[in-house]
C-alpha cells in the first residue's frame, strides 16, 4: 500500500518564509512610517526648528508616550486579572478539599484497611 504521507521535516521546525538580508531590507522599505511619526523623529535639533515645528514635535512625542503608558497599564491590568482568576481557582480547590477533609480521611482509612487485609 502506497497511500501514506512521509514527513522529512524536523520536529518543532518553524514553517514559513526564511528571510535573507536583502528580503529584510525590501520589507523595511515597504513598511513606511506615517508622515507625522517621521516628522516627529527627525534628526533636526531644537535650535534649528521653528516654534510651530517644536510644538508639533513635542505634541507628537507626548502622545506616543501617553499611548505606550496606556498600553503598559492595560497589560498590567490583564496580567493582574489573570493572576486573580488563577488564585481564585486554587483557593476554591483548597476550600473544597478542606470542607471534604473528613470524607477524604475516611476513604484513606478504608483504603489502608483494604491494603492490610490483602
Amino acid at each position: 500500500m502506497n497511500d501514506y504521507l512521509k514527513h522529512y521535516g524536523i520536529l518543532g521546525m518553524k514553517w514559513g518564509i526564511r528571510r535573507t538580508p536583502a528580503q529584510l531590507a525590501r520589507a523595511r522599505k515597504l513598511n513606511k512610517d506615517h508622515p507625522d511619526y517621521t516628522k516627529a523623529h527627525t534628526k533636526k535639533s531644537a535650535r534649528q526648528m521653528s516654534d510651530s515645528e517644536l510644538r508639533e514635535r513635542n505634541t507628537r512625542l507626548q502622545m506616543e508616550n501617553q499611548y505606550s503608558q496606556l498600553k503598559r497599564d492595560q497589560n498590567l491590568i490583564i496580567k493582574g486579572s489573570n493572576y486573580v482568576a488563577a488564585s481564585a481557582a486554587v483557593l476554591g480547590t483548597a476550600v473544597t478539599l478542606y470542607n471534604n477533609s473528613d470524607k477524604l480521611v475516611s476513604i484513606g482509612k478504608k483504603f489502608v484497611d483494604f491494603i492490610k487485609k490483602r
